[in-house]
């Protein structure tokens, strides 16, 4: 039904992450996040306000995007913590430290440059809500098949080694 709601907003949007993970598993999951490519932060908070009350989500004091609480009330109801959104991401180190990087939004990041900044391949997939088409940069419904923990690539966690502790 969230998913529903979303795709009538008229968003490209994608669900990301850990639900297309599990839903693939065939495992119940409890939230969803969704990425909305070709929007920068403000183009997402614009697209957005007509539909609810937006409010800013961060990371480490930056900006990440935006939750939505809408004003339909069943969409509401489904969703009481509200629907995270997102515009394209990538994060870049800025020094030596976990804390240490900048999270930059822009609208022509593509969803495959999003998806390499995640940490296992099986996360780093997502499901467009139009067609429903897989994007599946690494090959993470590989690895589920064969059941197999795999980091998107060698730097997975020098941005952030805590994030190693956290997925454990």
């Amino acid at each position: 039904a969230i998913r529903r709601y979303v795709r009538s907003l008229e968003l490209d949007a994608y669900v990301v992450g850990g639900a297309v993970r599990d839903e693939l598993l065939g495992l119940p999951h409890a939230d969803e996040d969704f990425l909305v490519p070709g929007v920068d932060h403000d183009g997402l908070r614009a697209a957005l306000e007509p539909h609810g009350r937006v409010e800013e989500m961060e990371v480490h004091g930056q900006l990440v995007g935006v939750r939505l609480h809408p004003h339909d009330r069943q969409v509401r109801l489904l969703a009481p913590a509200g629907i995270e959104l997102t515009p394209p991401r990538a994060e870049r180190s800025t020094g030596p430290g976990h804390r240490d990087f900048a999270i930059v939004s822009d609208a022509s990041i593509a969803i495959e440059e999003d998806m390499a900044r995640r940490d296992f391949t099986v996360n780093a997939m997502a499901i467009r809500l139009v067609d429903g088409a897989l994007v599946d940069p690494f090959g993470g419904l590989g690895d589920l098949a064969r059941r197999r923990l795999r980091t998107v690539g060698p730097g997975s966690f020098a941005e952030d080694p805590l994030r190693l502790v956290r997925a454990l």
